[in-house]
C-alpha cells in the first residue's frame, strides 16, 4: 500500500500559519504576498515609519527558510516571536520541531558575546557622529537593556528618553542621561531636526502623557522617561511636521 501523506514542506506549512496570523507580523506577510512596499503597508497601517516591517520580514525569512539575522537585536527579537508562534495548536509535529531548533539557534545567536560587542560598537559610533553634529531637535534615547528586553514584552512598548537639544545646549539631551550613573551608555535613536526644541518638546511630552505612555516616577529617574515606542514618536513628529533622522534601527514592536 503506497504512501499517500503529503511530504512535509516548511515553507509552504509556515505560509499557510502566517497567513492566518492576526499580529502585526501575519499584516507584513500578507502584504508582501500582495506585493505592497513597506512604505504602502505602513501607510495603511497608520505607521508611517520608514522601518516599518523589516524586522517582520527578517522573522518571516527566519520561520520559512532557517535565515539567522547577524545582529544579536534582531536575533532576539525574531527567537520572541518565534516563541509566541509555538503556542498555537495547529502546527504539524514536523514544522513544530523545525521552530523549536529556530528558537534554539536564534537564542544562541542573540547570546553571542561577539556579534553583541560588535553591534554595540556600531550602535555607539552612531550614536556619537549624530550628537556630534549639534543638530538642534528632539533626542529619543534608550538603554541597551531596554531595548533588549521591553519593559512591556506584549506590545513592545519600552522605557525611551524624549528630550530635546537647542542651539544653546546642544548635548543636553544626551548629556543629562550619561551623568546619572545609568548602568549603560544610552544608545540614540531618533533625531527630530527642530529649532525651537524646548516648545516642541513640552508638546512631545503632552502627547505621551494624553496616550498614558508614563514612564518612571522615581525622582533619579528624571520626568523625560516614557515607556512608549519609536513607532508613537514618528507619529507624533509627523503630525507636527518635522523630519525624522533614524541614527540606531534597533526598534522592538514591529508585531
Amino acid at each position: 500500500m503506497s504512501d499517500s501523506r503529503i511530504p512535509y514542506d516548511r515553507r509552504a506549512e509556515a505560509e499557510a500559519v502566517l497567513e492566518t496570523e492576526p499580529s502585526r507580523l501575519g499584516d507584513t506577510f500578507r502584504g508582501d504576498r500582495e506585493g505592497l512596499t513597506l512604505e504602502q503597508q505602513a501607510e495603511l497601517a497608520g505607521a508611517k515609519a520608514g522601518n516599518y516591517g523589516y524586522n517582520n520580514r527578517v522573522t518571516i525569512a527566519a520561520l520559512t527558510e532557517g535565515f539567522l539575522p547577524a545582529g544579536p537585536t534582531l536575533a532576539l527579537q525574531a527567537a520572541r516571536r518565534v516563541r509566541t508562534l509555538l503556542k498555537r495548536p495547529d502546527l504539524s509535529p514536523e514544522l513544530r520541531a523545525d521552530w523549536i531548533l529556530l528558537e534554539e539557534q536564534l537564542t544562541a545567536r542573540a547570546e553571542d558575546r561577539v556579534a553583541a560587542e560588535v553591534e554595540d560598537a556600531a550602535t555607539a559610533k552612531a550614536t556619537v557622529e549624530a550628537e556630534a553634529a549639534g543638530t538642534p531637535g528632539i533626542y529619543v534615547y534608550t538603554l541597551p537593556h531596554y531595548l533588549k528586553y521591553p519593559v512591556d514584552p506584549d506590545t513592545g512598548k519600552t522605557l525611551l528618553k524624549v528630550g530635546h537639544s537647542s542651539r544653546d545646549a546642544l548635548h543636553r539631551a544626551g548629556s543629562q542621561g550619561r551623568f546619572t550613573a545609568l548602568p549603560e551608555d544610552p544608545i540614540l535613536l531618533r533625531i527630530y531636526p527642530v529649532v525651537m526644541s524646548n516648545d516642541v518638546e513640552r508638546k512631545f511630552h503632552e502627547w505621551l502623557r494624553m496616550a498614558d505612555h508614563h514612564g518612571t516616577r522615581t525622582r533619579r529617574g528624571g520626568t523625560e522617561w516614557f515607556l512608549t515606542s519609536t513607532k508613537f514618536l514618528d507619529h507624533i513628529a509627523e503630525h507636527l511636521g518635522l523630519e525624522r533622522k533614524t541614527i540606531n534601527d534597533l526598534d522592538v514592536g514591529d508585531d
